[in-house]
């Protein structure tokens, strides 16, 4: 019976491993999409600034970061809320950059359209961001206090 038992798990884990790899295949870590972002030129497809290429990459992890696949109307409050969230989370960021809401809103503002797409690039709430975050701090924590023991 264990035997029958040990055989069906090991049989389920390499079915979980073959959907993982196959999902792996299908969707890079993270792309950046630029097509809908206000400032890129259909024309040339690209650019005017490089600068702003630049950024948008910055922002697209930046994105990732906060669980939030898109800069749009509907979304650049949250994406404002959540980057002062991280703030609060991470002081020393927060005093080096030192911006408003209002600052931080025309920042993103710049970049309406941008997208983001693949693997962890997801969409999800603000208490699951949050929660993450939280947790990842908890375990920083925990660790530092282990290893001076």
């Amino acid at each position: 019976m264990q035997g029958a038992t040990t055989l069906r798990i090991l049989i389920l884990i390499k079915k979980c491993e073959d959907v993982i790899l196959t999902n792996r295949r299908k969707k890079m870590p993270l792309e950046v999409h630029y097509t809908k972002h206000i400032a890129w030129d259909a024309d040339t497809k690209t650019f005017a600034d490089p600068k702003i290429k630049q950024e948008a990459d910055e922002i697209g992890h930046f994105l990732m970061t906060i669980g939030v696949s898109k800069i749009s109307e509907k979304t650049i409050d949250e994406i404002v809320i959540r980057k002062l969230i991280l703030d609060k989370f991470y002081p020393v960021t927060a005093k080096a950059e030192n911006k408003t809401p209002k600052e931080w809103r025309e920042i993103f503002s710049k970049h309406m359209g941008l997208d983001i797409q693949g693997r962890w690039a997801c969409d999800e709430t603000r208490w699951k961001f949050t929660s993450r975050h939280a947790k990842g701090m908890m375990f920083d924590i925990v660790h530092k206090v282990l290893r001076e023991e």
